[in-house]
């Protein structure tokens, strides 16, 4: 794969212009994205889709503009009229922002370039809900129309892919395939978790939200922007003190909605006591809603305690990282189930035909190339936990946990969290690997994670004082470890902490 060596700025990983992962090969070029430095942004040919709008898109964005008379507004495509309606409620800018039908039932959702700040509520609401548009799709677009050649040629089940999907999914939910669904990305599959049980349990008067630990960004953006009047939010960081989390939640009567927990937890890795979190919050009459995309559905089995699972198979899954793409079940024992299967359909955004196609194609493979990312990161985490320029390691089979939802003795994940003894900034520069977002990739990838996700917080003093009270050092390092050859993961790891204790 060629993967352990240093990508310059922007250069994508795979060699496919639907990569999810591009180079930031140092800490300054970390800085000068987050800065909108154009050195970095100028180099960023391609970028995590939700965050950077992919070069197909926005051509496709271009095109529609000019074909509408529409030059030099700002605009986004968004995939479903429901989408819509949600995002210019959300924005609530009335005649500020109109909405034109486009190709394929496409939605063109422009606004005033100039507003700032609508522009970037609408660009920010795309990205948390993840409503926007396949770069497969608007390939597929662009080579209808006439602006591109051909689509990029790569490998495809193109027969009942749907249902070698739907299939294996099931196999590994546990579930029936009526009971799963397949969605555009991991965060709309959560939004319309999300939506589902909110809708549920306003009608019950249930209006208390909790959110279990630390959470994916963009999930813990949805709870706190998309909760209505009435509605509360609550943060319960500790996801090992199953005890106050039980006490919280006895204090709080018939208003219980739901908690929201990722298992594990997402940069830290824990696993809580997931047994006894669903006994008392179903004991209570809430609702669970569980997120296992760190260690995936092939390492950890989670659906018997949730009542809805959402889960990015952009990871592990499509372990080439060039698919955006996600899914949802439904837990059949649930209280909620048939109320939550008539409301689901309407918030949920399915797949794209291709990016189901090509997932069906490298799912076929990835049970075994998860397996040897599982084996690789167990051997890596004891060489770190040896290391001299390690402090803390973070993985899932270290939670007392582990075992009760762990698929076997060897289903710890790909995903390694450490905090450095030496100086961050000169591991970062100097380890020899694709350095960007994402994880759960046959090739070994890594993240300045608190600097990715939370920059506002890691560049002043009380953002940094506020992690450490949650438990997270603002310096972590994420890593998500690859199917290369072990011994020589280990020795790009080993000459890069050297080089962080000189």
């Amino acid at each position: 794969m060629n993967s352990l060596r240093h990508f310059p700025l922007g250069a994508p990983f795979p060699a496919s212009p639907h990569a999810v992962a591009s180079s930031l090969p140092t800490m300054a070029d970390v800085r000068g994205y987050e800065e909108k430095d154009p050195r970095v942004l100028d180099a960023l040919r391609s970028g995590y889709p939700r965050f950077v709008v992919h070069a197909y898109v926005g051509e496709l964005i271009d095109l529609f503009l000019e074909r509408e008379g529409l030059v030099g507004r700002s605009a986004v495509l968004v995939v479903k009229p429901r989408a819509v309606q949600d995002l210019l409620k959300h924005v609530d800018a009335g005649a500020a922002v109109a909405v034109v039908a486009v190709d394929d039932g496409l939605q063109l959702v422009h606004c005033d370039a100039s507003n700032s700040d609508l522009v970037h509520a609408v660009r920010k609401y795309v990205q948390h809900v993840g409503c926007g548009v396949s770069s497969r799709l608007a390939e597929d677009l662009l080579v209808r129309l006439g602006r591109l050649p051909s689509a990029h040629a790569e490998s495809l089940v193109e027969v009942n892919a749907a249902a070698e999907v739907e299939g294996r999914l099931a196999e590994l939910y546990g579930c029936r395939d009526s009971d799963l669904l397949v969605c555009s990305c991991g965060m709309s599959a959560f939004y319309a978790g999300f939506r589902a049980v909110q809708a549920v349990q306003r009608r019950l008067g249930r209006t208390h939200w909790i959110q279990l630990g630390w959470l994916y960004l963009d999930s813990g953006c949805i709870l706190k922007e998309f909760l209505d009047d009435g509605e509360t939010l609550e943060y319960c960081y500790d996801v090992n003190d199953t005890d106050a989390l039980i006490e919280k939640l006895s204090s709080l009567g018939g208003t219980l909605a739901a908690v929201v927990v990722e298992c594990p937890t997402n940069p830290l890795v824990q696993i809580c006591d997931l047994k006894r979190v669903a006994e008392v919050v179903h004991a209570n009459g809430g609702a669970l809603i569980v997120d296992p995309t760190v260690a995936s559905l092939y390492n950890v089995d989670v659906l018997p305690y949730a009542d809805v699972l959402v889960n990015s198979l952009t990871k592990y899954a499509s372990q080439e990282g060039d698919i955006m793409i996600g899914s949802l079940a439904l837990n059949a024992q649930s209280p909620y189930y048939k109320d939550l299967r008539s409301e689901i359909s309407d918030f949920h955004v399915p797949p794209y035909r291709r990016d189901l196609q090509r997932l069906a194609y490298e799912m076929r493979d990835a049970p075994e190339v998860v397996a040897e990312m599982n084996r690789n990161a167990a051997r890596l985490v004891e060489f770190l936990r040896s290391h001299p320029a390690v402090g803390r390691v973070y993985y899932a089979s270290a939670s007392p946990h582990y075992a009760e939802v762990a698929r076997g003795a060897e289903s710890g994940g790909a995903m390694i969290a450490i905090e450095l003894v030496g100086s961050m900034e000169r591991f970062y520069d100097k380890v020899a690997v694709l350095k960007g977002p994402s994880f759960g990739t046959r090739f070994t990838l890594l993240s300045p994670f608190m600097y990715l996700a939370h920059y506002d917080l890691v560049t002043e003093g009380k953002g940094r004082a506020f992690l450490r009270e949650a438990g997270l050092d603002p310096e972590l390092i994420r890593i998500s470890v690859g199917a290369e050859p072990y011994g020589e993961i280990e020795a790009v790891f080993a000459e890069a902490l050297d080089y962080s204790l000189l």
